[in-house]
């Protein structure tokens, strides 16, 4: 269960505890009212996991009370949950209609586009919830949304602020490191990898880095690389077979004749969701 479904379960039980207090002195509160009373049987099925049962309450409570914003956005919990995305997305753009201040609303509409495809929607959302609260992971997000929506200067952009704020994610710099080698910005490339690596021992940053490396004409720093991504299976046969390239070609480094071979393909690393 995810951070935001456990805050409004505990919203949830917090509203019950404060109305069973005032329910002391009074015969029957606010709580026991259809539209509330069905949003706390609503909170129950979700601590259950029992998300179609939750989803299903939540939208009889919404029947009796359609401004019920803990209702709408625990519904697109419930909807995200059985991975109804479509559903979630209707859901909680409703709750940011009825409520546009709900961070949590703002961010869970967003991950709900992401899951649809639909990059450019996701991205709106995550600017409007990063305008109610800035969250590094949630700025990733949205470069990584705008990256795969083919908006990469925007993406670079966000990207590059993560940077100066020496961010510990390492997709932040591998994305960073591929935006900034298309580019033909071999200099930035080479430091954003060479980050991502330090952050994260994976065999495609240190291929890629050896990869800008060769382009920067550092080949002893490329063949450092490449046996790094050797040691990881996913690349070993392509990371050696560019080591034996660069040994023999260091080793013939002061001959008149030798050249720096050419860049091998850089193997291409899709952000994260």
């Amino acid at each position: 269960m995810g951070r935001a479904t456990r805050s409004v379960l505990a919203a949830g039980r917090v509203a019950l505890c404060l109305i069973a207090g005032a329910g002391a002195a009074h015969a029957q509160g606010i709580w026991d009212d259809p539209a509330f009373a069905l949003y706390r049987q609503a909170v129950e099925a979700m601590e259950h996991k029992d998300f179609a049962r939750a989803a299903d309450l939540a939208n009889q409570s919404i029947a009796q009370y359609a401004g019920n914003v803990p209702a709408h956005y625990l519904c697109g919990q419930a909807l995200a949950a059985q991975s109804r995305w479509g559903d979630a997305v209707a859901a909680f753009a409703k709750t940011t209609e009825l409520y546009p201040g709900s961070f949590a609303a703002q961010r869970d509409l967003g991950l709900s586009y992401e899951r649809l495809d639909k990059y450019e929607d996701a991205a709106r959302a995550y600017e409007a919830a990063l305008a109610l609260k800035e969250q590094d992971d949630l700025r990733a997000r949205l470069a990584f949304a705008l990256f795969r929506a083919g908006q990469q200067p925007r993406a670079m952009s966000e990207l590059k602020a993560l940077a100066q704020r020496d961010t510990k994610m390492p997709e932040v710099w591998t994305t960073l490191g591929r935006l900034a080698y298309e580019a033909g910005d071999l200099a930035t490339s080479e430091k954003a990898y060479a980050k991502a690596a330090a952050l994260k021992d994976d065999g495609s940053v240190w291929f890629n880095l050896g990869v800008v490396r060769v382009g920067l004409k550092d080949l002893p720093g490329a063949l450092e690389s490449f046996e790094k991504a050797a040691q990881h299976e996913d690349v070993r046969k392509q990371a050696e077979a560019e080591a034996t390239k660069l040994r023999e070609a260091i080793r013939r480094e002061r001959a008149p004749s030798s050249s720096v071979p050419n860049p091998p393909t850089r193997v291409d690393q899709q952000p994260r969701r």
